[in-house]
C-alpha cells in the first residue's frame, strides 16, 4: 500500500475506534505539510444520541468546536506579541504596571508578562472563581488576591489565571477587549470568518455542544464551556474562542510560514522563535512564550524540542513541527455529553504517531 494511503487509513480506523467506544461522538482533523493539506476531514455526529432538546447531526470540516485553553495560543498569545512588536508592551514590565491591584506584595509585583506566558508565575493551577465571583471585574479582583504557590521564576506550573489577567492587559493597553483585538488583527487577516468569542444564536447550528450540565440548564451549546470563562461572559484570556478546523488550518499555515499569511505579516519571525524556544519545563513538559514544546503525554512520536502544541480541556489540539513544515489539528467535543469518559489522550498520541510514520519526523 501507498505510504500515505497506509497513513490515511491508520487514520480512519483510529478515530473510528474513538467513536466506536465513546470516546468523542465526532471530530475533524487537519495536516498541513509542506505548505499543501494532507487530510482535512470530519468523522462521526456532534453528539452520539439525542440529549434533551438537542439532536445530534453529521460532523462537517465547518462545524465549529469551542476550543477551550487553545484559546491562550490561538489568541492571547498572539495579542500579547503584537503589542510587543508595536513596542507598546515589554515581556520584562510586571503585571501590576498595569493592573496595579495585582502587585500586593513583593513577589506578585515581581511577576511579569513573560512569567505568564511561560506558566512561571507562581499562580495557582485550578481556582473556581465562578463559584462565588461574577463578572470580568469580580473575577479580576480576585485573581489579584491568590496567593502564590511558589516564588516567581522557581517553577513551572500550567495555569489559567495569569491568562485571565493578559486578556485584561490587552484591554487596558488597546482599549479594544480582547475578542475584538484579535478579529481585527488576527482573525480577520488569516480569514479565519468562523473564529470569534461568545459565536451569535445564528451559528448555533453549526455549533458541537459541550457538556450536559444540570446548574447550567442542560447541554451547554453555544456558549462557552469553561466556568470561570462563563462568569466572564464568555470573553476571557484562557478560554472562550470558538473556531472550525478550517480556520485552525490558516492560523497553522502562518505559524508554519514564519508568521506570514498571503503575504501580510501577522507576527515576526522573532515572534514565531519566541514561541519555539524553551523557557520553562516540568517532568512533563516545558514551555515557550504560550506553547507547550516537547511533551509526549499527547504529541506521542512527533514530542520534541522543536515541536510545540496545545490541548483544550473538551477535547481540541494543535501540534506543530516547524523544522518539518508539518502541522496537526484535531477538533472534538470529547465531554459530550459529560467529561467523565475514556481519556482522549491515547487518541491523539495514536493520530500523531501515524502521522509521524509518514513523514518520517
Amino acid at each position: 500500500m501507498h505510504r500515505l494511503e497506509k497513513m490515511l487509513s491508520e487514520l480512519e480506523t483510529t478515530i473510528t475506534q474513538g467513536i466506536q467506544e465513546g470516546v468523542f461522538p465526532g471530530a475533524t482533523l487537519w495536516i498541513g505539510w509542506h505548505g499543501e493539506t494532507i487530510k482535512c476531514a470530519a468523522y462521526g455526529k456532534t453528539a452520539d444520541k439525542v440529549y434533551g432538546a438537542y439532536k445530534p447531526i453529521p460532523t462537517t470540516t465547518k462545524t465549529i468546536y469551542d476550543l477551550a485553553s487553545l484559546t491562550k495560543v490561538v489568541a492571547t498569545t498572539n495579542a500579547v506579541l503584537q503589542l510587543r512588536e508595536w513596542k507598546v508592551l515589554s515581556l520584562i514590565d510586571p503585571i501590576a504596571k498595569y493592573i496595579p491591584q495585582f502587585g500586593t506584595d513583593q513577589q506578585k509585583a515581581a511577576i511579569t508578562i513573560q512569567h505568564i506566558l511561560t506558566h512561571t508565575s507562581g499562580l495557582p493551577n485550578a481556582v473556581r472563581l465562578f463559584e462565588h465571583y461574577h463578572g470580568e471585574r469580580q473575577i479580576i479582583e480576585e485573581i489579584c488576591h491568590q496567593k502564590l504557590v511558589f516564588a516567581p521564576g522557581a517553577n513551572c506550573l500550567y495555569t489559567d489565571l495569569g491568562f485571565i489577567l493578559l486578556g485584561e492587559i490587552v484591554w487596558i493597553i488597546s482599549s479594544l477587549r480582547l475578542d475584538e483585538f484579535t478579529q481585527r488583527y488576527v482573525f480577520n487577516p488569516l480569514e479565519m470568518a468562523d473564529t470569534m468569542f461568545a459565536p451569535p444564536e445564528s451559528l448555533k447550528a453549526r455549533i458541537a455542544p459541550t457538556e450536559c450540565v444540570g446548574w447550567r440548564g442542560g447541554v451547554i451549546h453555544g456558549e462557552v464551556h469553561d466556568e470561570n470563562a462563563w462568569a466572564m461572559g464568555g470573553i476571557a484570556g484562557h478560554a472562550g474562542l470558538f473556531s472550525t478546523v478550517e480556520d485552525l488550518a490558516r492560523f497553522c499555515t502562518m505559524i508554519l510560514n514564519q508568521g506570514m499569511y498571503k503575504g501580510e505579516s501577522i507576527l515576526t519571525t522573532g515572534s514565531i522563535s519566541d514561541m519555539e524556544t524553551i523557557y520553562s519545563s516540568n517532568s512533563e513538559e516545558s514551555y515557550g512564550l504560550g506553547w507547550v514544546i516537547n511533551a509526549p503525554y499527547f504529541m506521542g512520536d512527533l514530542a520534541s524540542k522543536g515541536t510545540l502544541g496545545h490541548t483544550g480541556f473538551t477535547g481540541t489540539s494543535i501540534l506543530l513541527k516547524p523544522m518539518h513544515h508539518l502541522a496537526v489539528v484535531f477538533l472534538s467535543n470529547r465531554i459530550y455529553p459529560t467529561r467523565e469518559g475514556p481519556l482522549l489522550n491515547p487518541y491523539r498520541r495514536r493520530v500523531a504517531n501515524i502521522v509521524a510514520e509518514f513523514c518520517q519526523c
